[in-house]
């Protein structure tokens, strides 16, 4: 009998360390925390609190419903990092007025009355390529930005013997022939590259259009579009 293919020799094996990577991930996930007797400092959170304005609103629990879906906090190792990982926030997610958007999948759980609080809103994430989200209203007053002192309070229980063997598994995959394999399994992975050479494409077409212009052409359609 005609022996399996090498490559579908390979796919067989990553199945199977990926599996046992899967049990040995479930058994560290059991191990749990332990609780710390002195709470370790670390860092800040800069966050949206609601204040006690909110309980003069009739719709109060409408928006104390959009509130608990929202992404209200971020963390940094100083307020300066924070207020970075915080302006981060406001470019991927849209913020508005601080306070940041919801998604069309978070939108769909709200009910009729919290839905009555959100605007649409589109915007590109590629060429070509929409996304919608929406804005909340929340009225000026019932939520203010503070800064807070973040805290380690739990440990995760370490297994070394677990930790030991995952890392074997992770160097068994990085050998030659079976790297291909694993992004081959992971075909979500694969689309990035082709992402990233439409751009290369895009970025040198532009510059092979302006190789073929004179240089003072340039500067003058710049400095008119300026003086406009």
């Amino acid at each position: 009998m005609k022996p399996a293919h090498i490559k579908c020799q390979r796919l067989k094996e990553v199945r199977r360390i990926q599996h046992r990577q899967w049990e040995i991930w479930q058994a560290q996930l059991a191990l749990g925390y332990t609780k710390l007797d002195i709470p370790i400092r670390d860092g800040w959170y800069k966050e949206l609190v609601i204040t006690k304005r909110i309980a003069r609103y009739k719709n109060q629990d409408a928006m104390l419903e959009i509130i608990a879906k929202l992404d209200k906090h971020v963390w940094g190792k100083t307020k300066e990092e924070a207020n970075k990982a915080w302006s981060k926030r406001v470019e991927d997610h849209r913020i508005v007025k601080e306070i940041p958007s919801i998604s069309k999948k978070q939108f769909r759980k709200l009910s009729d009355q919290a839905k009555c609080l959100c605007v649409p809103f589109r915007y590109y994430i590629r060429k070509h390529t929409l996304r919608t989200r929406f804005y909340v209203r929340l009225p000026k007053g019932t939520y203010r930005i503070k800064y807070t002192r973040a805290y380690i309070t739990h440990r995760r229980n370490i297994d070394p013997l677990l930790e030991q063997e995952d890392a074997f598994l992770d160097g068994l995959l990085m050998r030659n022939g079976y790297y291909e394999a694993v992004e081959k399994l992971n075909p979500w992975k694969s689309r990035w590259p082709t992402y990233n050479r439409r751009g290369r494409n895009y970025i040198n077409s532009k510059l092979k259009g302006l190789t073929q212009r004179e240089i003072q052409d340039i500067i003058n359609e710049e400095l008119s579009w300026e003086k406009n």
